[in-house]
């Protein structure tokens, strides 16, 4: 039975008072724990820091980082990207909501040596100045300076208007093992092409890669959609890094210019909408258009629409630097096991479709990346009805100071949880004018689920719809095919606590299960609700509630 209204039992006491690190009395600090240098992070002249943030008893309010016994950097200011001035900012703006509740726990070091060990650790301090003790050394060698293959070497032109796709396969071939092929200053157009193992494409400051328009310079999958711009199967230690971007060429943007124009595809009589792909896309009117006239009807042409970057099969990808941006589908298909995704600009609000990346796989980790999306941020995909819930679960998954604004949701599990969506911690995030912040779907038939679920630390505003929910009720209207349905999907074992959400366009807490399949052991604790709206469940079993507070919108 439905229930209108659902609360929380409350203490007393103020719900921000008992999420601030206590001051520890004059002790310093306990020294950090899990510090690493992730595979594939390190190159020539730069290794990424990263470090766990404990679940309890948490007092450090900043940290140092040491290299060979000297201290060369701290996190008490943040790194200057997209994320770190985003987070800088909106702290400074939001002081109360914000509270202690951010740690930044990553550290990027430049201007290394190449060939040279590094011995690292991390110290912790607290607001009092007092400073831990080291953390476990990280021993970590730079790589040789790489072989470097330029794009223009092989006949690739940057105006704009040529088509380097021939031009540009063949730089990527020429890459030796552990090269580098370097993209210039310059738009350089490009249809589909493959990627390979043990190379690193980057992209100087000012370089543009550029889907081409033509659908002709693409391939179809089997699946009934374009392949992307940039594609692999089957690939090991793969990196693409840089300043420059990745743009997919799929719409027009606004006369603002700070969003891709967003389609609603009516027609009436015969006249099509001004905001119809056929009349504002580019690579997403041409692809859309390109199967009206091989014969599909319009809604499975405009789903043959192309993803920019689709990677398959990998082991081992790391993101770094660059901005993706305008996608005629979405921006990141990722498939594969240890990614990691650092400092990434995804820029595709409000394009239709538009997820920032869609992962399916096991060891991702996204750290101090930007996030402005025209639908999920950051999505985990788990297949879809009885064949997929044989496949392995997508699992092993660390989001962390990262920035999210704008998007349908800011974590996603779903709506595809056939496998399971499992083992995953989100911490450290700020999410702004999003329309969910933790976003758990899923529907009737699809199987699976999530589970082993951590969001803490997190701080959202401005929730267009609720700031949290678990739903088995998800459909999506444009979804095109078949499968055999599997039982209800379930999301359960999920804790949220210590965050802290100001403006919900609906439910502070949604949780709308099925009678044979509620959603069940979810746990919040030290939760504070500002201009929210009463949660609503339907469903569920075992919801623990610790010290959530409301302050309801007038």
């Amino acid at each position: 039975m439905k229930s209108k209204v659902w609360k929380c039992a409350v203490t007393a006491a103020a719900c921000l008072g008992l999420m601030l690190p206590m001051s520890g009395g004059g002790a310093a600090p306990a020294a950090p724990t899990g510090l690493k240098v992730p595979a594939l992070s390190a190159d020539d002249s730069s290794v990424l820091l990263l470090w766990d943030r404990p679940a309890k008893g948490d007092t450090a309010a900043y940290y140092n980082i040491y290299a060979n016994g000297q201290r060369i950097g701290s996190t008490k200011t943040l790194q200057d990207t997209a994320a770190g001035r985003e987070i800088k900012n909106f702290a400074a703006e939001n002081p109360e909501l914000c509270g202690d509740l951010l740690r930044q726990h990553n550290y990027e070091v430049r201007n290394l040596k190449p060939e040279t060990t590094y011995a690292f650790t991390v110290r912790a301090v607290d607001k009092n100045g007092a400073e831990s003790s080291d953390s476990a050394t990280v021993n970590q060698m730079t790589k040789a300076v790489p072989t470097v293959v330029r794009i223009t070497d092989y006949g690739a032109v940057g105006d704009g208007k040529t088509v380097n796709t021939a031009a540009l396969q063949r730089a990527i071939n020429a890459v030796p093992a552990g090269g580098v092929l370097e993209i210039p200053q310059g738009t350089f157009v490009s249809g589909a092409v493959q990627l390979k193992s043990d190379m690193t494409l980057r992209l100087d400051e000012g370089a543009v890669l550029l889907e081409s328009a033509d659908p002709a310079d693409l391939v179809m999958q089997k699946n009934g959609r374009y392949n992307g711009l940039l594609n692999a199967d089957s690939v090991e230690n793969l990196r693409i890094v840089g300043a420059g971007a990745i743009d997919g060429n799929g719409w027009t943007m606004d006369a603002s210019g700070t969003k891709y124009l967003k389609a609603k595809n009516k027609e009436n009589k015969g006249l099509r909408d001004d905001r119809h792909v056929l009349n504002i896309g580019i690579a997403a009117k041409n692809q859309t258009q390109a199967q009206i006239d091989a014969g599909l009807a319009f809604k499975k042409a405009y789903n043959a629409r192309s993803t920019t970057v689709i990677l398959k099969h990998v082991k081992g990808l790391y993101l770094e630097g660059v901005t993706f941006r305008n996608p005629a589908m979405h921006m990141l298909t990722v498939e594969g096991d240890d990614v990691l995704l650092n400092n990434v600009n995804v820029r595709t609000y409000d394009a239709n479709n538009g997820d920032g990346i869609d992962y399916d796989g096991k060891g991702l980790t996204i750290v101090n990346s930007f996030f402005d999306t025209g639908d999920d941020a950051i999505n985990f995909s788990a297949g879809i009805g009885k064949k997929a819930t044989a496949f392995p679960p997508v699992s092993d998954i660390w989001l962390f100071n990262n920035y999210v604004a704008h998007g349908h949701g800011g974590v996603v599990l779903g709506s595809h949880t056939a496998s399971w969506i499992e083992n995953m911690l989100a911490e450290d995030n700020v999410f702004n004018k999003t329309e969910i912040s933790l976003r758990c779907k899923t529907g009737q038939g699809v199987g699976g689920g999530g589970r082993n679920v951590t969001f803490r630390h997190n701080v959202a505003k401005d929730m267009k719809r609720q700031g949290i929910i678990f739903t088995t009720a998800y459909t999506d209207v444009n979804a095109v095919g078949s499968f055999e349905p599997a039982d209800p999907g379930q999301f359960h074992d999920i804790l949220v606590e210590d965050c802290a959400i100001d403006g919900t366009g609906k439910a502070a807490i949604e949780i709308d299960g099925l009678p044979e399949m509620p959603h069940r052991s979810i746990t919040f604790r030290n939760i504070r609700f500002t201009r929210t709206h009463e949660n609503i469940v339907n469903n569920a079993q075992d919801i623990v509630c610790e010290n959530v507070t409301y302050d309801y919108a007038k």
